[in-house]
Formats: structure tokens, sequence, C-alpha cells
């Protein structure tokens, strides 16, 4: 009896033992977790390439464009963790072996990307017309989820379905995959449309994008990014932040601005005017991400982030003015541009160059500028900050 009763002893011991030893390993698990948390990396976002395009009055470089892009994207420095296509990686086209033909070519091309983790999704471009068939064959799953250094990364399929849907297939799995997180985790969504209603007229939006709105809303740190409008935009449900990326083969309209859709021509006074693709530095720990936008310029070289001998002017941002308001550039010269606000967050918007930045308090913000035109152009501050906020603006002179 006295035995047994040690032996009942010494397995509740050992139990809890054992029990401690787990706890233990759990607290240096979820401190590593911490720990990775705690740091930054970088994405690079690519949208809307086109590749099988052949309009010469529209994009006479249009075999070229991609190509431009990636080389930029080697010359960045440091490089970036992975870089993503938001959809729309070919042209359309009715003749299935065309399509795969271009699917193939397109991915050949991204092999000469010096960052080998690369993640492809779907546009209706390439999707729609045989829900996704032609896509997986060559890039795989359409719609997947990823983590890399404490985010966990969710790519919805919002194109396949004909009729500008996710569907209540995928919907369900986005339910169960977001179960599995906590609430503050740092979740970010890839997808080609807007899921919000940009402008349904033109099919900028997803029929059932409220549905997968939804379901985030819970979560308290998401960010959205997408492609398909070939134009920068920056957007706000709630708490949740969208951001459309520029395209790298024509640029389209702003909503609603003109009565039709259609692609804006090539200028040869400005070539590749609206045209780029972004880097974002995601600082893990703060749930905060930093965009670059970078332009697609005629010399490769100019696409370096910055070159030691490169010109860099710093701009101060505060209550209702930017020191200096006034700068001074020269016509295809590079320059970056330092922005940091003392105050509150503002931004900088020159839209006649084609840069626009957030620039946070406590933090640096690089724009780059390789001006192509000469003349007085305002920047201004594009996110209200207060009464005077309309006075906040500045000139940029652009001189031969």
């Amino acid at each position: 009896m006295k035995n047994d009763i040690k032996r009942r002893s010494f397995l509740r011991l050992v139990t809890m033992g054992v029990v401690a030893i787990m706890l233990y390993l759990g607290h240096l698990a979820y401190a590593a977790d911490k720990e990775k948390m705690a740091g930054e990396f970088t994405f690079v976002q690519l949208s809307d390439t086109h590749w099988g395009f052949s309009d010469a009055k529209i994009n006479p470089d249009y075999s070229g464009t991609l190509k431009k892009a990636i080389a930029a994207v080697n010359n960045l420095q440091p490089q970036p963790d992975f870089v993503v296509f938001t959809g729309d990686l070919t042209h359309t086209t009715d003749d299935p072996k065309e399509r795969r033909k271009r699917l193939a070519e397109f991915r050949h091309i991204t092999q000469a990307l010096k960052v080998k983790d690369i993640k492809f999704m779907p546009g209706e471009h390439d999707a729609g017309l045989d829900n996704g068939e032609a896509f997986k064959e060559v890039f795989g799953d359409t719609h997947y989820t990823f983590n890399h250094k404490g985010v966990h990364f969710i790519v919805i399929d919002n194109v396949s379905d004909p009729t500008s849907s996710i569907g209540d297939v995928q919907l369900q799995w986005l339910s169960d995959d977001l179960k599995k997180l906590d609430k503050d985790a740092r979740i970010v969504v890839f997808t080609h449309r807007p899921l919000f209603d940009l402008y349904s007229q033109w099919d900028w939006w997803t029929r059932d994008g409220a549905k997968a709105i939804e379901l985030l809303m819970p979560y308290k740190n998401v960010t959205v990014f997408y492609g398909h409008i070939h134009q920068e935009n920056h957007h706000m449900e709630g708490h949740i932040a969208f951001h459309a990326a520029k395209g790298l083969m024509y640029p389209l309209p702003a909503p609603g601005s003109v009565p039709k859709k259609a692609p804006i021509p090539w200028d040869p006074a400005e070539p590749y005017k609206g045209l780029g693709f972004r880097g974002a530095l995601v600082k893990v720990n703060v749930a905060d991400y930093i965009l670059t936008e970078y332009p697609i310029i005629g010399s490769v070289k100019e696409q370096t982030v910055k070159d030691p001998e490169e010109k860099v002017i710093k701009i101060t941002a505060k209550k209702f003015e930017y020191s200096p308001n006034e700068i001074k550039i020269t016509k295809g010269v590079p320059v970056t541009l330092e922005l940091t606000s003392l105050d509150r967050l503002h931004g900088f918007n020159c839209p006649d160059l084609g840069v626009r930045s957030d620039i946070k308090p406590g933090k640096i913000s690089r724009v780059r500028l390789v001006p192509q035109k000469t003349g007085i152009f305002e920047f201004h501050c594009d996110i209200f900050c207060g009464e005077g906020h309309e006075n906040m603006t500045g000139k940029i002179i652009v001189e031969e």
C-alpha cells in the first residue's frame, strides 16, 4: 500500500513537472514570437502588368515595361523579402492556348528577379474566362495564406468568378482561417479588385466584398493591398486601410471622372506617366506600413533607391506649413525627398509630378522623384489636419 501511495505521488510530481516544462517551453515560444514581431521587413507590390497587350498608342514600350520594373526591383537596396503581383499578370484573350502561352511567358520573365520568393495571384484578365483553370496550371492556387515574420498574409481570389464575387465557399475558408488568429494579429490581405464599392459602374468593386470586410472587421490590425484600377488610391473602411497600386502597362482615369473607362494614351512628353510599383516597409510590432511609390522611367540605372551622389532634400511638415515650402530641382535629375512631421499625420501630394506620401510624426518617409518636365508644380497636404489645412501648400520648381 505504501509503495502504491509513493508511486501515485511520484506520478503526480512528474505530471506537474511536465506541465511546468510545457508552460516554460510555451513561454519561450511566445517570447520568440514576440521577438520576431519586433522586427521590420519589406516587400514589393507590382500589379496589372498585362503581358500580351500590344497597342503602341497606349504604350509603345508594351514589351519592355515589365522588364524595366523587374530591373528596378533588382536595384533596390536593401532587397525586399518577397515580391507580390496583385493580378492581371497577362492581358485577356479568348484563345485558351494563347492564355497559357502568355502566363508561361510572364512566369519566365519574372525569373529574372533576384528575389526568389514571389507570390502570384490572378486578375480577371488571367482567370475570368475559364474560372482560373489556366492560372492554376501555371501558378497553383488562386487563394491561399502564408506567414512571414509575425504577419499573417491572406490572398483572396475575387476574379475567377465572372460575377466579380468571392463566393460562399471561399468566404467560409476565410472565416475558418481568421478564427485561428488573435484579434490583435497582424493581418495583410492581397486582392485584385477592391473589396469595397469604389465605383461599381466600372467593375471597381467586389459583389460580396462587404461580407469579407465584415469578417475582417473584428481584427484590430488589418491592411489590404489591391490592384485592378491602375492608379494609386487610399481608402478607409472603419479601421481597415485599403491601398491600390499603379499598373505597369497603362494608367486608367480616376473613378467617374470621364463618361467611359478607357486606358489613358501615352504622352511622349511624359513617358511612363502614371506607371509604377510600390515598396512597403512593414513595422511588425506597431502594425505600421510605410509605403514608397516608384515610377517607371526610361533609364534602369536611375531606378536605384538612392545613389550615393543623389540629391536629398529634407522637408518638415507641421500645422499648417511645410519647411521649406519651395524647392528647386532640375529636369531629369533624380532627387529624394525626405519627409517628416513635427506634430501629427500629414500628407504630401504633388499630382502633376506623380508623387504622394503619408508623413508620420517621428518617422521619415522617402519619395523619389525624377522630373520629366519643367515648370512650377504645387504640392499640398491631402490629409485633413484642422482649420488652416487648405493653406498647407508648397511649390516644386523644375528647371532645365
